[in-house]
């Protein structure tokens, strides 16, 4: 396990990010003998911390299965990577294909061979969704109304993502993909009940800040995991954004 990584309460100690240099359009971050290539200096997620934040109430371990859906530039697919091992898999799913080409790049940088990564967004049935196609890294789905200015991506069901893998369990269930939580959750019939611990990232926040309320899922989430078995917890005394994240365990495994 990474020595910085550690539950609530206990003292971390994070390895700083080295910026290494500007080489093929991009700044190339070293991180305990990684490559992590971004396109905007000072940005790069730090794998630490944000295993901080996602582990708070599971710690992936060597051979687990991985779902990290909403990947962006691969940062925590990379930290992922390195917690199940070679005995496990990590599914980074990423839908802008520019941000994936950023995923894709990590990933061979480092040679990750237990990470598969997948471009695409999910949703509750197969076939394409429209998202925003900003500057950013941060896309979310559109409105109907609004399609003609976003970018249309395949879509793809986790139930059916999961089947065509040959994954008969997710051991680990990583979400983070802007307010679309209702549509992804919505195509796991099968797959919720055979997922044991989820961290969804919530944008309540983004809500209360003056956003859409389409971003208000939290409570959605919190319900249809707690009806399939799951027990709850969540951050206390922390920033807004963190407090939105619903952690679960799925009760019906040992």
């Amino acid at each position: 396990m990474l020595a910085g990584i550690a539950s609530a309460g206990m003292t971390l100690k994070f390895r700083k990010l080295t910026t290494v240099r500007w080489q093929d359009d991009a700044w190339i971050y070293k991180w305990r003998g990684a490559k992590l290539p971004h396109p905007v200096i000072g940005s790069a997620l730090h794998p630490e911390e944000a295993g901080h934040v996602l582990f708070h109430e599971y710690v992936p371990k060597p051979g687990d299965v991985v779902f990290d859906v909403g990947a962006g530039v691969g940062d925590t697919s990379l930290l992922f990577s390195r917690f199940v091992g070679d005995r496990g898999k990590v599914i980074a799913i990423e839908a802008h294909p520019d941000t994936f080409g950023w995923l894709t790049r990590l990933c061979r940088l480092n040679g990750l061979e237990n990470v598969t990564p997948l471009q695409l967004a999910v949703s509750d049935r197969d076939g394409e969704l429209v998202i925003s196609d900003e500057a950013s890294l941060s896309n979310s789905v559109v409105d109907r109304d609004e399609a003609d200015l976003g970018l249309t991506v395949p879509a793809r069901r986790l139930d059916s993502i999961a089947l065509d893998l040959g994954v008969e369990t997710i051991d680990f269930l990583k979400m983070n993909i802007e307010g679309a939580e209702r549509l992804a959750l919505g195509g796991m019939e099968e797959m919720i009940g055979k997922t044991r611990h989820v961290c969804i990232s919530c944008h309540d926040f983004m809500a209360d800040r003056g956003g859409s309320d389409q971003m208000r899922t939290k409570a959605f989430v919190s319900d249809l995991l707690t009806a399939h078995g799951f027990a709850l917890t969540s951050r206390e005394n922390a920033a807004d954004w963190i407090l939105s994240y619903v952690y679960g365990r799925n009760t019906n495994y040992p």
